[in-house]
């Protein structure tokens, strides 16, 4: 055989051995970014989902300090702490949020918003009572509750961010 094929067959081989290496190295790359990304896209959902659980406990709080000084229903807190808590997973785990979750279920079946607009007055004034009488048997209880998330919250959260923020200098 002629030296000039080995010479050219070596050369072709070692230019396919490069070209591989080469499309290895970048493939490399390719998954080494998609990595970095995927690292910083899942610090970022979490970091998302820290804010939003800080803020649902904000929330809460600030329905049980408005339900405490009597400027929110009581079925309307329940409603709202119940839904937070359920998405803090905290409504399985406290009877502080049980309670809660209680009464929003024992007034569920009454109609709100636009059901509520299509009753009769009757039916209207006929449900109000029946709410009255369900959030009455609930009231110590709720109440005790909101206080002990008030309580709670307040101990955790003394360095932290205040309940209200004032207007105005300090």
């Amino acid at each position: 055989m002629n030296p000039f094929f080995y010479t050219a067959l070596t050369v072709s081989a070692a230019l396919i051995l490069l070209l591989l290496g080469g499309y290895a190295f970048f493939l490399y790359l390719e998954v080494r970014k998609k990595n970095l990304q995927q690292k910083q896209s899942a610090i970022a959902l979490s970091e998302e989902l820290a804010k939003r659980q800080i803020g649902h406990q904000n929330s809460i709080r600030v329905i049980a300090s408005a339900l405490v000084q009597g400027q929110v229903g009581l079925t309307e807190a329940a409603i709202r702490i119940s839904r937070l808590s359920s998405l803090l997973n905290l409504a399985d785990n406290s009877d502080v949020y049980q309670v809660f979750s209680q009464l929003a279920q024992a007034t569920s079946h009454i109609p709100i918003l636009e059901n509520w607009k299509q009753l009769s007055r009757k039916e209207q004034i006929d449900f109000d009572k029946e709410r009255v009488s369900i959030e009455d048997s609930f009231r110590d209880f709720i109440l005790s509750s909101a206080q002990k998330i008030l309580d709670l919250q307040s101990s955790k959260s003394d360095e932290e961010s205040p309940l209200f923020y004032s207007v105005g200098k300090e």
